[in-house]
């Protein structure tokens, strides 16, 4: 009977394993690509212009300041940024949230549009590679993302430009500019730009992950709509601490939806209350070991 109890125990063990340490690079089919990351800082006004070829490759991490395994996708992130022009964007648990103050409720509701999950730690490189989990697909972490960021957007000539305006009476006024070739991005996409505000650095030592400073940390996400060019006031979110807030401008390539598509009705989506990310799994392989032990038992005493 001992043995039996061990051997539940043990495949218990090894079944009851958080969804999010697991996961290989995935090929985002249904989202076209995140391009930008023109910037400025917030507390002064300036312009800012970079040509398509020359932006950075755009890293998105969804993270926790509870989550340990984030650390070790952060390090890795950390580890390559040498070796690509790549800029990492760190967006925060908000919706449902009452560890980690740091995240905004538009930039969970982009994840949950345009992701379909927030699964911390998840990565997702230039929109359209993502992948979820501390576990490498290869030998490391670090192997995965240099990987994921081999392939270069091919964006084109064009180019993608940032102004922006600060007075002491009223909010400040951004403007934006985005030239490009049609011909280089799918047929029947259009591009949605927007601005994320970034806190440079944040210091929460109250997270369980251990770690004190944060940092690129999305704080709020303003819409500009499809428009290639114009001007609005912006009215911005706080810092977490500091002064330290910068301006980001992002493109998103928004994919046509195909015909067949059209008419159906959009999946049911889990409400925040029954949002299970944070919560292990019991795996089919756990029952199916229960069952088993259960037979052997039923078994042993007919005999």
């Amino acid at each position: 009977m001992r043995a039996k109890v061990v051997l539940v125990a043990l495949i218990l063990g090894m079944s009851i394993v958080p969804k999010s340490q697991a996961g290989s690079p995935e090929k985002l089919e249904d989202v076209g690509w995140v391009f930008g990351g023109v910037y400025l800082e917030a507390n002064v006004s300036g312009n800012s212009t970079s040509s398509l070829s020359a932006l950075p490759a755009i890293v998105e991490d969804y993270t926790a300041t509870w989550c340990t395994n984030c650390i070790q996708v952060e390090d890795a992130l950390n580890d390559i940024k040498d070796q690509h022009h790549m800029q990492t964007y760190h967006f925060h648990r908000y919706i449902g949230e009452s560890e980690d103050p740091l995240g905004s409720q538009e930039g969970d509701e982009r994840w949950i549009d345009r992701y379909q999950q927030r699964l911390p730690p998840t990565a997702v490189f230039n929109g359209t590679i993502r992948q979820v989990g501390s576990v490498p697909d290869s030998e490391t972490l670090q192997e995965d993302y240099n990987k994921n960021l081999e392939n270069s957007l091919e964006l084109g000539i064009g180019s993608s430009s940032l102004g922006w305006i600060v007075t002491n009476n009223s909010n400040p006024i951004a403007t934006w500019n985005l030239a490009y070739d049609n011909s280089n991005f799918p047929n029947g996409s259009e591009i949605l730009t927007s601005i994320w505000v970034v806190e440079d650095v944040a210091y929460f030592p109250d997270g369980t992950n251990g770690e004190e400073y944060y940092h690129k940390i999305v704080r709020g996400v303003i819409n500009l709509g499809n428009e290639t060019t114009g001007s609005t006031e912006v009215v911005l979110p706080s810092a977490y601490d500091g002064d330290d807030l910068q301006v980001h401008l992002i493109h998103e390539v928004i994919l046509p939806v195909p015909d067949d598509e059209t008419d159906e009705e959009a999946p049911d989506t889990k409400s925040d209350d029954d949002d299970d990310s944070r919560l292990p799994s019991i795996g089919i392989v756990a029952v199916l070991a229960i069952t088993l032990v259960a037979a052997i038992t039923v078994q042993q005493r007919q005999k």
